[in-house]
């Protein structure tokens, strides 16, 4: 009879939580005093989001695309939820949640096991717009860090890479003119590993793009790049270049090139072709 019991009280608390009569974002519910927070990092990008239902009444709780949950200590980094999260609780109810963000202070050290957060906050516009478009998509995690970090910390937005270039296409896009910055004229795709303890390690690998160049004749040219203090750090390749205009494809390994401004060359004897200025 016990055990018959416990059966009918779960369904019921179930049932309660699925049909919640009070639906609210977290800002709201907290505002309202409706529920009580206790956030903790459980290593890396992700938290420990304990929250007590105050209310007599079952709650759905949003947690929106866009939610920053700041660090206590102001040298960790800050964690931003890209994707909306429905936290159900019942009546009354105690419970853990397991929220996961990306990195929104790319300069400040990783969060460890047991860094308090606070609650959260929207963040601002800009990281707002950014984030509501990753939650209507479907990216990896690499392409919506790099997302994050162009807004957050001003990173190149030709980082912006993933496996479908259709859609990371519209996200640079996208990015760009929320920034307020032209299209980047490349793609430059690093890989980006972030550990149990949230600590970031970048990894370029690939330069892809394709330069506009114009020729009045026939001549052997030279592809090249330069660093900032205008020395050749890889290798040159030479080919022919028939005269007039054409596009020239750059598909360039990157791997083992030190943060900073370089510049892609293409020229011949007499003149340069085209001369970009690109970031790692």
């Amino acid at each position: 009879m016990s055990s018959r019991l416990n059966f009918t009280t779960a369904i019921a608390i179930c049932c309660a939580v699925i049909h919640a009569k009070t639906t609210i974002t977290i800002d709201k519910a907290i505002e309202k005093r409706m529920i009580k927070t206790e956030v903790v990092c459980k290593g890396g990008l992700v938290v420990d989001y304990k929250i007590k239902n105050q209310t007599d009444d079952s709650l759905k709780i949003i947690v929106p695309a866009g939610w920053r949950m700041n660090s206590v200590k102001e040298e960790y980094q800050d964690i931003l939820v890209t994707h909306e999260q429905i936290l159900a609780m019942a009546k009354k109810q105690q419970k853990s949640f397991e929220i996961k963000g990306y990195c929104c202070e790319a300069d400040n050290s990783g969060p460890t096991k047991g860094l308090k957060y606070e609650p959260g906050k929207l963040a601002d516009k800009d990281l707002v717009l950014v984030a509501t478009y990753l939650n209507a998509s479907k990216m990896d995690e690499n392409t919506e860090q790099y997302a994050v970090w162009a807004v957050s910390n001003n990173k190149p937005t030709a980082n912006i890479v993933g496996k479908n270039d259709s859609l990371t296409q519209d996200l640079r896009h996208f990015v760009a003119r929320v920034k307020g910055e032209p299209i980047p004229w490349y793609t430059l795709q690093k890989r980006v590993r972030i550990n149990s303890y949230g600590d970031i390690n970048e990894h370029p690998l690939q330069l892809k793009a394709n330069v506009n160049y114009s020729s009045d004749k026939t001549t052997y040219a030279y592809f090249y790049v330069l660093d900032s203090k205008g020395q050749k750090v890889v290798i040159t390749i030479g080919q022919w270049l028939v005269h007039g205009n054409h596009d020239y494809p750059v598909d360039l390994n990157v791997r083992g090139l030190d943060r900073g401004k370089y510049k892609i060359v293409l020229a011949d004897e007499n003149s340069r072709f085209f001369e970009k200025e690109f970031e790692i």
